[in-house]
């Protein structure tokens, strides 16, 4: 219904310029839909799954249309970052209620209006509190910060004191580090590496920037030959993989479940409606591309991973502004997490990547603090920006 009056709103503005990235998308919609309807009679599935599956069709299409309206409208980066910066201290102050909660009176677990603020588990033989936040899954949190915490620190860097910047910062990093995500922990240090060789390298004479480059290197490298490191970072990444090794080896099982039953049923469109695993999850869920297998077969597959080839190479040529680095790298990593996470897992999730993709792509480079006007009087296609 959303989806449905956002169409109808955009339409009556005469506002929609179609890329090639939203017409891929428009592609890869049309196969999908293909796909629920062919499999709507041709097997049978229960109402919940049927309402599951129409809601995460519309979601695809409210995604695509903040894409269109948001690709072509000045932006105001400082109100983003305001209210990236109130978005983030929420989620701050639940994970002090939960520490709070867990340490402090001992509830293992809480579940607020049916959201898990945060549960109790074993990782690594030693049981621990996952943060949630409230959200469906843990690693929504990591995929929350990996959208805000880099606006979070750019506002608070520009904004606050000394000590209060570097309280908040740190305070940003306690909810991702509480919800014991190893794929999670492992984007978020590539993250954090990249930055600080970014950092350096603005700030540091290019001559002397690649000295010091080459002499840790060159340091790093006779360490890892000459001492035991290199067995200690293994054993540790070892242990780090192998934490939660029940967590393994279900969703190793669930994606090979998922494959073979979309290749076995219908492996040119896909099934279209994820069923349920004898896991009880949903078939084709836990990984952005195996999803587009289950539900969209070989050729949705392939709209789908063209979908973010398209996307990844944009970003990595954009011009180098600092807003655009800063947000562009986090999409990056999130492209990595898609492998192991779903893209339209959450409502949210979707929506917020193609906003900032949209972002991102925006044609114009100066952000003002009054919108650009939305009433235009043609439908044009733009392949200018694809």
């Amino acid at each position: 219904m959303i989806a449905l009056i956002l169409f109808l709103f955009l339409c009556q503005r005469k506002k929609l310029y179609f890329d090639k990235l939203s017409l891929l998308v428009v592609l890869y919609l049309f196969v999908y839909g293909c796909s629920i309807l062919y499999n709507l009679f041709v097997y049978s599935y229960n109402s919940e799954r049927i309402f599951a599956t129409v809601n995460t069709f519309s979601i695809w299409i409210m995604a695509l249309f903040f894409y269109l309206h948001f690709k072509n409208n000045n932006i105001d980066i400082e109100k983003i970052k305001k209210i990236t910066f109130y978005n983030y201290l929420l989620l701050i102050g639940l994970w002090f209620v939960s520490i709070g909660m867990y340490y402090g009176i001992g509830m293992k677990d809480v579940t607020i209006l049916g959201k898990v603020l945060y549960y109790s588990e074993w990782f690594n033989q030693r049981e621990v509190m996952r943060f949630v936040g409230i959200m469906d899954y843990t690693n929504l949190v990591i995929m929350f910060c990996l959208f805000f915490y880099p606006l979070f620190c750019w506002y608070v860097i520009e904004n606050k004191g000394k000590f209060l910047r570097w309280l908040y910062i740190l305070l940003g990093v306690m909810p991702i580090i509480s919800t014991y995500s190893r794929s999670g922990y492992i984007v978020i240090l590539i993250g954090i590496l990249f930055f600080v060789v970014k950092y350096l390298s603005k700030q540091l004479n290019k001559n002397l920037f690649i000295f010091l480059t080459l002499v840790v290197l060159s340091t790093m490298i006779a360490i890892f030959m000459y001492t035991d490191l290199s067995q200690i970072v293994v054993m540790t990444m070892y242990e780090l993989v192998h934490a939660r090794e029940g967590s393994n080896d279900s969703r190793t099982f669930l994606m090979q479940e998922s494959i073979k039953v979309a290749l076995e049923n219908s492996p040119i469109i896909g099934l279209g409606i994820k069923d349920r695993s004898v896991l009880g999850y949903p078939l084709g869920s836990h990984s952005t591309f195996v999803g587009f297998i289950y539900k969209t077969g070989i050729i949705g597959f392939m709209i789908g991973s063209l979908i973010f080839l398209v996307i990844n190479l944009k970003l990595i040529f954009l011009k180098d502004m600092v807003y655009k680095t800063i947000l562009k790298v986090s999409l990056l990593l999130m492209s990595i997490l898609f492998v192991v996470e779903d893209i339209d897992g959450s409502n949210w999730l979707i929506v917020v990547y193609f906003i900032f993709v949209s972002i991102l792509f925006n044609r114009n480079d100066k952000f003002h603090h009054s919108p650009k006007p939305l009433v235009s009087h043609e439908y044009r296609f733009n392949d200018n920006e694809g």
